[in-house]
């Protein structure tokens, strides 16, 4: 049940055509889970601004049922690798928040996991 949100203020034309689904396959090899459990959406075109600087930066969160902890410096790695290739953000430029979620508090199909 990843939920992968990136905001951005890279605008939306600089999204590369298929981005969503190679950012959903990615998430669920690189979390071990089911892609159809996963989320992603992306926000372009943000006011926003990183290190007093308004060059392209993003915020990046990614919130899962386990799959997060330990590894995360592992995930952390792969993400930044992901965004610099297809987004052209560096690196040094986004801040990644990894979330573990309670099961009793995310639903699907009218139902909670826990």
């Amino acid at each position: 049940m990843p939920i992968f949100r990136i905001y951005t203020n890279t605008p939306k034309s600089e999204i590369p055509d298929g981005f969503l689904l190679q950012a959903s396959h990615f998430i669920a090899k690189q979390l071990g889970k089911p892609e159809s459990y996963v989320t992603v959406r992306i926000h372009p075109e943000q006011m926003m601004c990183h290190g007093g600087s308004t060059d392209p930066c993003a915020s990046v969160e990614l919130l899962s049922l386990g799959s997060l902890g330990p590894t995360n410096n592992e995930h952390a790695k792969a993400i930044s690798d992901f965004i610099e290739k297809h987004l052209k953000i560096p690196r040094q430029r986004f801040f990644i928040n990894f979330v573990d979620l309670d099961s009793s508090n995310i639903a699907l199909g009218g139902k909670t996991f826990g």
